[in-house]
């Protein structure tokens, strides 16, 4: 019990593959995207993390116990994906695995999506990367991404970044523009356009638009109550002193 390993991944070998990471993060940004890519390329489970450290618990879908980190696949496409939050010594362990079973893969691309928070809304949300090395640089920017000079990049994305570069492994860090406040599926969207540009993936984001606009138009519902609302409360007070 001693020598017991804190994680354990149980993977099959899954030569050359490209593996993306969606876990949860700032909007919800690679949580969204990760599910999307799963669903719209008909992923199936393929294998999930052990560790006496995680909640003892299970994610009940479609009728069925499923662990809270799981791995999708199809052909040599996998998606990681956590319906929990990690605590961070456990994101270390978890992302050391991973960097160790791809490099014995010989990963063809290590891709990490998630959100950047920017506080404030505006007409284009751009996406951001970095990679692991200056030509994975420019490969980010050929494929539409502006390139993160400076700043820190929290939970597994940042880990694994650092872990798979380590190794050699061509590696990246995609975040998207995000208010930061609520779950954001047009920074997923965003996001996985440019991802199409980095790999064969092909699909549409067309329904990820169309459930931002679906939140965006109940935000804006809301707004305007609010809005009604306090012009009522405001015009009841000056009734009052005038």
């Amino acid at each position: 019990m001693e020598n017991e390993r804190p994680v354990k991944l149980v993977l099959p070998e899954v030569k050359n593959p490209i593996f993306i990471e969606g876990y949860p993060g700032i909007g919800l940004v690679g949580h969204i995207a990760g599910n999307f890519l799963a669903k719209e390329l008909g992923m199936e489970m393929i294998g999930y993390v052990e560790s006496p450290f995680l909640p003892p618990m299970s994610i009940v879908l479609e009728g069925k116990p499923n662990p809270p980190l799981r791995f999708y696949g199809k052909d040599n496409v996998i998606v990681a994906i956590a319906d929990i939050y990690i605590p961070p010594t456990l994101v270390n362990e978890i992302a050391k695995e991973l960097a160790s079973y791809l490099s014995e893969m010989k990963a063809e691309k290590v891709i990490s999506i998630g959100g950047i928070g920017i506080g404030f809304f505006k007409e284009r949300m751009e996406v951001w990367g970095v990679g692991a090395r200056d030509d994975l640089n420019k490969e980010l920017e050929e494929a539409g991404a502006k390139i993160l000079q400076y700043g820190s990049i929290m939970g597994m994305s940042g880990k694994l970044l650092w872990e798979a570069g380590k190794r050699g492994l061509n590696a990246y860090v995609l975040l998207g523009e995000t208010f930061g406040d609520r779950p954001d599926p047009r920074a997923a969207a965003n996001v996985i356009e440019v991802l199409k540009k980095l790999t064969p993936i092909d699909v549409s984001t067309e329904p990820l638009i169309k459930e931002a606009e679906m939140i965006e138009e109940q935000l804006r519902k809301m707004h305007e109550q609010m809005e009604r609302a306090r012009k009522k409360e405001m015009k009841q007070y000056e009734s009052i002193y005038l």
